[in-house]
């Protein structure tokens, strides 16, 4: 399994995280989760940060089985209109996001 994570760094304007996060969950998690071969969506909203992190707003999580995948995805007329309605709420955010792909390995706590 990979994992294709965007990260939002940067800060949502004063005053509109809520308006923000209404309008990820309202408008891009849709798009998101109708991504073709998509296994799993995670939304993450940033609680709590170390005092020198950087400014991470949220980061976005999607896993696919495989790279070939992830380039099926990538290739969808599905990411025009997700990036397009993405344009369009970071209209609240100063910062950029970027994208990762990486591979887990899952590790049990120590007995």
């Amino acid at each position: 399994m990979l994992t294709r994570t965007a990260i939002y760094e940067g800060t949502i304007r004063d005053g509109r995280e809520e308006e923000f996060f209404r309008r990820v969950r309202e408008e891009l998690e849709p798009l998101w989760r109708r991504f073709p071969g998509v296994t799993a969506v995670r939304v993450q909203r940033m609680q709590a940060r170390d005092e020198d992190a950087r400014p991470i707003a949220m980061i976005l999580e999607m896993d696919f089985p495989d790279q070939a995948t992830i380039d099926a995805c990538l290739a969808s007329p599905i990411r025009p209109e997700s990036h397009a309605a993405t344009v369009e709420v970071m209209k609240l955010f100063d910062g950029r996001f970027y994208h990762l792909v990486g591979a887990a390995t899952v590790l049990a706590p120590a007995a």
